[in-house]
């Protein structure tokens, strides 16, 4: 829920700095700004607290596999955020496609993956170091899953693709 948290605190503080600004109140780039700073933060955080936090959240079937996919996951959200920053007019003059579009999309495809692990630690009925909430909150995460993928893929334009920036 941290991750919601912070993901809602950036779009809402980006959303108010661009109304106060001047540069109108653009919901989507809000929820864009929002949901890349979550990543960012989750991404690094998966080569910081690689042992202590995101090993315990891996089932044993992983086997050895289990760091390389948490330092695999990790890249996959940094690009992800990434993805999501570069304004549409950066693209357009690389004669890039929109990337942002597909960031949301992996985005959203890895946050179902994901639900591997947060399920595991729900049935496992371990907790995880620094998330100090009780065995309901384990069982709550795979539940804001789908909700933080919608997030993404509306603010990545995937659902009710708009004109862009």
């Amino acid at each position: 829920m941290s991750f919601l948290l912070l993901m809602t605190s950036v779009a809402a503080l980006a959303w108010l700095l661009r109304a106060a600004f001047g540069a109108g109140k653009d919901l989507r780039t809000a929820m864009r700004l929002g949901a890349a700073a979550a990543f960012l933060f989750t991404g690094v955080d998966h080569f910081l607290s690689t042992e202590t936090r995101y090993l315990p959240m891996m089932p044993g079937f992983f086997g050895d596999l289990r760091a390389p996919l948490i330092w695999l996951t990790g890249v996959a959200e940094l690009a992800g955020a990434v993805g999501l920053l570069v304004p549409l007019g950066v693209y357009r003059r690389l004669k890039l496609p929109d990337l942002r579009y597909w960031a949301g999309i992996g985005l959203a495809v890895l946050l179902a993956f994901l639900v591997i692990a947060n399920v595991h630690v729900a049935i496992q009925g371990g907790g995880v170091e620094g998330f100090a909430f009780g065995a309901w909150y384990f069982w709550l995460r795979p539940f804001f899953q789908p909700l933080i993928a919608l997030w993404v893929l509306y603010a990545a334009g995937v659902i009710r693709r708009g004109s862009g920036e």
